[in-house]
Order: structure tokens, then sequence, then C-alpha cells
């Protein structure tokens, strides 16, 4: 019953417009499918400090995760942002998407994440945010490959956890 009354909600939310005057409006893509998911309850996690330790995420879901100091994290490879950033939080968490295509990774705090695959990070293909938006507040596109175990790497930002959703681009 859950499920179905979320399910519910997050079709509503879908089609209702962000008013112009909103601060999450204005997002180059259709983020409404995000914006729904972030107004859900979150579940609330553990971010890895290392690969053994990542919690899965699944998509289409919202979750909460409490990361850890940074210089605490053992990442899968070193994180793409360079510059460090005093007081820096981090975490990994793992994804594993059925099929490949393009997939949307949304933060509500402007941490810096990395997608590792097999030996490589992957290039993200576009990114943006909303400066004073949290619902989401900045967006990455990546193309995944399908069929893999990938890990996430969230680094970079002085806070002590994300809110993070994976959806598909439709």
């Amino acid at each position: 019953m859950r499920r179905w009354s979320v399910g519910l909600a997050l079709a509503a939310a879908a089609r209702a417009p962000l008013a112009a005057d909103d601060a999450c409006a204005g997002f180059k893509w259709d983020v409404a499918h995000e914006h729904a998911l972030f107004a859900t309850a979150a579940e609330a996690l553990s971010a890895g400090i290392d690969v053994a330790s990542a919690p899965s995420l699944a998509p289409d879901r919202l979750y909460e995760l409490a990361v850890a100091p940074q210089d605490q994290v053992k990442f899968a490879l070193p994180p793409g942002r360079k510059a460090p950033v005093q007081g820096a939080s981090a975490g990994l968490a793992r994804l594993h998407v059925a099929g490949a295509g393009d997939w949307r990774i949304s933060l509500d705090q402007g941490f810096w994440v990395d997608v590792v695959a097999g030996p490589e990070l992957l290039a993200a293909r576009d990114f943006q945010g909303r400066p004073d938006c949290q619902a989401p507040h900045k967006i990455v596109l990546y193309r995944l490959p399908g069929g893999q175990d990938l890990i996430l790497q969230f680094s970079g930002a002085a806070a002590s956890h994300v809110r993070v959703a994976i959806t598909p681009v439709k």
C-alpha cells in the first residue's frame, strides 16, 4: 500500500510544473521527476569509507547518506576534483543498472561525484545546478554501462549528509 501511495504522489508531483519564482526552477532539463523524488522521505544509509563498506543504491529512490571526513575515506580511484576543500566530507556507494544509457545523479549539496567503472573514472556528459535549491541542488549526467557494478564517489563538500537519487534519462 505504501509503495502505491508513494508512486501516486511521485506521479502527481512530476506533472506539476515548478513555479517561476521557485529556486528549483530554471534547470535546462525537465527535472520534474527528480524534484518529485526529493519531495519524498529519504532512506538513511551510511556511505562507505572504502569499497567494501559501500552500500548499494537503487535507481528512482531517494537516499540520505551520512558521509565521513574525506581524509578517512579510501577511494576506489583518486577523485576527479583535485582542489582540496577544507573540512571536506566524502563517501562511497555502489550502483548497478541493468541497461546502458544516460543516467542522472542528483544531489542536494555541492559534492563532487565520480563514477568508477572498472579501472577508470567515467567522464560526465553534462551537469547543472541551482544555487538556492536543494531539491535537487546539482545534477550530473553520465552515460552508464549496463550490467556492471559501479562505485559512486562523493567528495569535496563540508556537509555531514548528502541526499542523492539516480534516475534514467527518458
